[in-house]
């Protein structure tokens, strides 16, 4: 019985270091990625808690292959040079020369969408994130779309959405204050 105990202790002990592992590693990843995402959603009105809850999830924050070797964080799927550059990984997802390449294509492919018009500047995430996956974003359909959520909640990536109430009263916006 108390091998037992011990074992199980033990596993937990693992589990737990893993489980603290993923949380640091996502935390670096958000500090590092939410300027990039807040530029996007300034840019294109996608909020930035949307942007980097797909990039955490599709990325494994910033840990997968993918986001390392091609710098794709979205799983999009496309051409790569690495084989012909002599670099023995293949897969069948697009490369990008930067990380801001990557995000910049993510929010291209939203502002593509039949949904988009009317979304654009909703700060409403379950909304997006539905409207993303009835476009067929991901196979993992609402087991994907609730992973989302799961990261943005655990996160509080809204926190890094800009509300239209801080624009107005940002410097960039006070052509709004001499009309």
């Amino acid at each position: 019985m108390a091998k037992q105990g011990i074992a199980t202790g033990l596993l937990c002990a693992v589990f737990s270091s893993i489980s603290l592992g993923q949380t640091h590693s996502a935390k670096s990843y958000i500090t590092h990625y939410a300027p990039i995402a807040q530029s996007m959603q300034a840019k294109t009105g996608i909020p930035a808690s949307v942007i980097l809850g797909v990039a955490i999830i599709e990325s494994g924050h910033g840990t997968s292959m993918n986001s390392i070797m091609l710098k794709n964080h979205f799983g999009i799927k496309g051409t790569n040079h690495l084989p012909s550059q002599g670099i023995n990984y293949h897969s069948v997802y697009r490369s990008y020369s930067c990380d801001e390449a990557s995000y910049g294509h993510f929010c291209t492919i939203i502002q593509r969408k039949l949904y988009y018009p009317k979304l654009k500047g909703n700060l409403d995430y379950h909304i997006w994130l539905l409207k993303i996956n009835s476009g067929y974003y991901s196979e993992a359909g609402m087991v994907w779309v609730n992973k989302i959520k799961r990261a943005i909640e655990i996160y509080h990536l809204t926190k890094y959405d800009e509300k239209r109430e801080q624009l107005a009263c940002s410097p960039k916006m006070n052509w709004l204050h001499t009309i």
